[in-house]
């Protein structure tokens, strides 16, 4: 996992809604284009491979990135490095980054927490989502069949082992994160996940959930 730390210029600059945007953008810069393309599944849908979450605070901006490829972890700190950090027309050149192995001791069952994103289409406009809480039923059959799909669009081979994914606990006040010009409603939840190894992996390394190169869906062990 990299982490990293940045000191902005100016005191919260106006830049909360499309911080996710100018990040993404970054990463999609340093990295090659097919990790911007994506991996298809036989169904038509496609995940990224990797995912992060970032939020600022007065002069301060924290992201932390995974990649399913940690190949692509120590790349993008190497370009921070080189080149700094570049949100947009914001250069950031106080910046520190790090990167820890957060999966060599994973053991199934393991307990998770973040905002997750499912989302169904409102029936009356197409291009608006309906968006689902944790503890909904349609929720939980959209995140089991899109970590399986996603499992199988990275790593080319289908999933024949156990996926049991638990809700344990759900805030019950949303939050709203920004995308562009978008508005994603979530809700943070804790999750118990019983898989297999490199399942529990794929899920640390590239998120749970839709919108994983928005800011949404990182996970964290929890408890």
């Amino acid at each position: 996992m990299l982490t990293i730390k940045s000191t902005l210029p100016t005191k919260n600059l106006p830049i909360r809604r499309v911080l996710s945007k100018l990040f993404q953008s970054f990463v999609y810069t340093a990295l090659d284009d097919k990790e911007h393309a994506g991996y298809k599944h036989p169904n038509g849908k496609v995940f990224k491979a990797m995912n992060f979450k970032i939020y600022y605070h007065e002069y301060e901006i924290h992201a932390k990135y995974v990649a399913l490829d940690h190949e692509n972890e120590k790349r993008l700190a190497q370009h921070i490095l080189m080149d700094t950090l570049k949100l947009g027309e914001i250069h950031l050149s106080n910046t520190v980054v790090s990167i820890t192995e957060r999966n060599s001791s994973i053991k199934s069952p393991i307990k998770v927490g973040g905002f997750v994103s499912c989302a169904i289409k409102d029936g009356k406009n197409s291009n608006k989502k309906i968006y689902l809480e944790p503890k909904s039923d349609k929720f939980q059959e959209i995140l089991y069949n899109n970590t399986i799909q996603k499992y199988e669009a990275l790593l080319g081979k289908p999933y024949n082992g156990t996926l049991k994914i638990t809700l344990k606990n759900q805030k019950p006040r949303e939050r709203i994160f920004h995308y562009s010009k978008g508005a994603i409603k979530t809700w943070y939840g804790v999750y118990e996940i019983e898989a297999d190894t490199d399942m529990l992996e794929m899920i640390l390394d590239t998120g749970m959930g839709a919108d994983c190169m928005k800011g949404l869906g990182f996970v964290e062990i929890v408890g």
